[in-house]
């Protein structure tokens, strides 16, 4: 008899405080870090962007993962091939058949226009540090699905499927740091902070390099492996004229339908979406959305102590909200969830309007008064 599961969010994302814990100290010490060596790696628009757009992707995680489990689960109970152990050996060996994976998954990533849609963001920030670790966006998960169903028909189960994510979503994270010098003997097997910094250059040489996870071997095997050598300018290769939290969600999509516009074949079209972002047609280069600016040319703003501290309060609040929503889902009532869920959004869109100077006010107002109705019709 197969295993019936629920697709319920469940109250098992309690894990989340100690994960943001752990984030958080690790983040703080490496600011502290920086500011005693004298190195400038933090920029706080910057900073903000890539931690807000993190926060949206755990928010979406918290009903995308019993999802996400199911369709696995629901894979290795009806199509596996072998019915492989659950046993720390075998787990040792998903790791190492997930990191495979992960190298075509990056790499599609970056080499087909619409899928380098969801992935640019992580590569937006021109600052490299931990925050730019939880720069992702919740529309990866959906490519990534296509590419981790070969696990479970494999004979790996769900649980360990999503457990060798969470080792491989550990590991990058404690990669994305310029502090970390080269490890000696571990650079010729093993992803390093080094190896990884070069993938996240926008210099030409190191462009579409180091697309591994754990293992460079994958690189070394396919010929994308770069060394670090020169000094590394991160981010992408033309600036996005904006910090804004939803321009940074859908700038590139934006871009690709306005590239498309200017192609008049279906053909043409397509190969907007399917190719790669360095694809030109044969009738030569197409006109990108004004919001693209010369590398270097982004004019960084000033914030008083009283707009760091509204940026920043928003930011703490959204945390509290998503921690105690995943601590305490189950318990939720009626209209609960989607009223939380409605106001982390809402404010992380105010923070990004917040970060662009630009006034909140009527937002603010409407999303203050959807909660206030909620709590009304609660006691009614």
């Amino acid at each position: 008899m197969k295993e019936e599961i629920s697709l319920m969010p469940k109250g098992d994302n309690a894990g989340l405080f100690i994960v943001v814990s752990i984030v958080m100290f690790v983040l703080a010490t490496e600011y502290i870090v920086a500011r005693r060596k004298g190195k400038k790696i933090f920029r706080f628009e910057n900073t903000i962007a890539n931690i807000s757009m993190g926060i949206f992707d755990r928010i979406a995680g918290v009903f995308m993962v019993p999802i996400i489990f199911f369709f696995y689960h629901y894979l290795h109970e009806y199509f596996a091939i072998f019915k492989i152990p659950q046993t720390t050996e075998w787990f040792l060996v998903a790791v190492l058949v997930s990191d495979f994976v992960w190298y075509f998954y990056h790499k599609s990533g970056h080499r087909i226009n619409l899928f380098w849609g969801s992935h640019i963001i992580h590569h937006q920030s021109e600052d490299y540090n931990y925050s730019v670790a939880f720069n992702l966006t919740p529309f990866q998960v959906f490519i990534r699905i296509l590419f981790w169903t070969s696990m479970p028909i494999i004979g790996f189960s769900a649980e360990v499927v999503l457990g060798t994510h969470a080792v491989l979503g550990l590991y990058q994270f404690l990669l994305h740091t310029p502090l970390i010098p080269k490890l000696g003997i571990l650079e010729e097997f093993m992803v390093t902070p080094s190896h990884h910094r070069v993938h996240h250059g926008s210099n030409t040489a190191y462009l579409d390099k180091n697309y591994g996870g754990i293992f460079i071997i994958w690189d070394r095997l396919f010929g994308t492996f770069q060394r670090e050598e020169e000094e590394v300018k991160y981010g992408i290769t033309m600036d996005i004229n904006s910090r804004d939290f939803v321009t940074g969600v859908f700038h590139y999509y934006a871009n690709l339908f306005y590239l498309m516009r200017q192609m008049p074949t279906l053909q043409g079209k397509l190969n907007v979406l399917f190719q790669g972002p360095d694809w030109v047609p044969a009738t030569g280069e197409l006109e990108h959305l004004p919001l693209y600016v010369e590398k270097g040319s982004y004019q960084y703003k000033n914030y008083s102590l009283i707009e760091k501290i509204s940026i920043i309060g928003n930011i703490a609040l959204v945390v509290v909200v998503l921690c105690t929503m995943s601590y305490k889902i189950a318990d939720i009532p009626t209209y609960g969830l989607e009223v939380m869920t409605f106001f982390m959004l809402v404010t992380l869109v105010s923070i990004g309007r917040m970060v662009e100077k630009q006034s909140v006010i009527f937002i603010e107002i409407f999303k203050y008064g959807v909660v206030a109705a909620y709590i009304l019709y609660s006691f009614l």
